[in-house]
């Protein structure tokens, strides 16, 4: 993040206080306590950090006891008096944080907000600062976090993440044993989403981030790797991945690629490359960290393609199946047409827009004519993949406003079961495309399989009509 960003930092001090008592757990043998230090250097790492207040009422002694280390942090304590209510002391910390919050918005100007609550009662707060164009990163202990709070936060970072990344030096960069399988895991789908959805073009550095979150993680953020720098968990990925930097006059960036996909291996970090004269381009392979080693952990190397003529029917299907699974939706499609009839009856027709959380809500804990139950997961997860298929039309007003906050409307063309089922199945296809083979009537019987057509001529003609979309759309792409 750049040095100019201008910082406002705001902490729910009790909410982060009572987090940790009540929440986390030990770390490496060590328990993880409130360190602001720590939040002062996350925050100073995404620019020049203004202003900083902790709301809190300093009369119990759980939080007095930090006041000094904000002193020292330069953090301003806020009070706010709370009040007795029965056997429970209430005050309000979320008012006042927001009022000054607000009010900050006109009186000065800030870049980025950062708030360190996990209270959903911020939300109006969020959705208010990002309607005036500012970055918003949320900060949180997990177990306290409301659910929604990553949704509308530009970067959303969990406390024991941060705590590990931002500790001693010799803590600070790499992956932990405990972290190897997770780390594996992202690794193989951001070699997927460079596959499928990017492919020969590669992607910038910048635009590399926000396309993990909106594709794969909504809640990703390096830190929980153990890594204080994006580029230093791409470096670490070096196994799957290849570089090339650009540098012009306007500045500089990386473009990263599946490794063997549009760009040849290279001698040079990332960092190194920063070097590079105005107007030349340095391809990057080999990182600061040696091929393979996360860390002072080793991990093993993504599996190779294979090179032995067309994928069988059944390992095909296993493999297709197996990445499917990641999105969500039911790979059986009777299952699957019975959760879309009922998410399609929530739809929004002509005349109407709906937001996604309201769909939901009124799904939500209900049944599908097949009589499953319909989960809060499961219908985000359809709901999402609805989405990334083009099939609604959005409200003229939201259009700058979150995904999560557009109202939406079914396009005419999809304002039936059948429609929205066959968009589905496209773009299940264009997931698993590089896996089918070549051959024009392999890739067809591949196809049909998948998706559980049956053999007649229209279904045929209809899987012939799903690859050439698919395809086009690729080569648009």
């Amino acid at each position: 993040m750049s040095a100019q960003q201008r910082i406002a930092m705001f902490l729910d001090f009790e909410n982060l206080v009572y987090g940790l008592e009540n929440n986390e757990p030990r770390e490496g043998g060590r328990e993880i306590g409130l360190d602001v230090e720590r939040l002062v250097r996350f925050a100073r790492d995404e620019g020049r950090l203004i202003v900083a207040r902790a709301y809190a009422d300093w009369r119990s002694p759980a939080v007095r006891q930090h006041q000094r280390d904000l002193y020292v942090q330069g953090i301003e304590p806020i009070n706010v008096f709370g009040r007795r209510y029965d056997n429970e002391v209430k005050n309000s910390v979320d008012v006042a944080l927001c009022v000054d919050a607000v009010e900050s918005l006109f009186v000065r100007e800030y870049d980025t907000f950062v708030l360190i609550s996990g209270d959903r009662d911020f939300l109006p707060l969020l959705r208010c600062v990002r309607s005036h164009g500012k970055r918003v990163i949320g900060v949180s202990v997990r177990e306290s976090a409301s659910r929604d709070l990553p949704n509308l936060c530009d970067r959303f970072v969990y406390y024991r993440d941060l705590w590990a990344a931002y500790g001693p030096e010799e803590r600070r960069e790499g992956v932990s044993e405990g972290q190897i399988r997770d780390f594996e895991v992202l690794k193989e789908r951001i070699r997927e989403l460079l596959v499928e959805e990017v492919g020969v073009s590669g992607v910038l550095g910048a635009s590399l981030k926000p396309l993990i979150r909106n594709r794969i993680d909504p809640g990703f953020d390096e830190t929980r790797f153990g890594f204080v720098k994006f580029s230093k968990l791409l470096e670490a990925m070096s196994d799957v991945l290849s570089f090339e930097y650009t540098n012009d006059l306007q500045g500089g960036d990386i473009r990263v690629f599946a490794r063997g996909i549009g760009v040849e291996d290279g001698v040079v970090g990332l960092e190194a490359a920063a070097g590079t004269p105005a107007g030349e381009r340095r391809r990057i392979s080999a990182p600061l960290l040696a091929p393979g080693v996360v860390g002072s952990a080793q991990v093993s190397a993504g599996a190779s393609a294979d090179a032995n003529g067309p994928i069988s029917l059944e390992s095909f299907l296993n493999r297709a199946r197996a990445r499917l699974d990641r999105t969500g939706l039911h790979i059986d499609r009777a299952v699957r047409l019975d959760v879309l009839e009922s998410v399609f009856a929530a739809l929004p027709q002509a005349g109407e827009h709906r937001g996604q959380a309201d769909i939901i809500e009124s799904l939500e804990g209900r049944q599908s004519a097949g009589g499953r139950e319909l989960d809060h997961e499961t219908l985000r997860r359809y709901l999402w993949a609805l989405y990334q298929s083009f099939v609604f039309d959005i409200h003229p007003d939201d259009r700058r406003l979150h995904h999560l906050e557009r109202r939406l409307q079914l396009k005419t063309e999809f304002r039936s079961v059948d429609a929205l089922s066959t968009r589905l199945d496209q773009s299940l296809v264009y997931k698993v495309w590089e896996l089918l083979p070549t051959d024009p009537e392999l890739r067809l019987d591949y196809t049909m399989a998948l998706l559980e057509y049956d053999e007649g001529e229209d279904s045929q003609a209809l899987a012939r009509k799903q690859l050439e979309r698919v395809e086009n759309t690729r080569k648009m792409f």
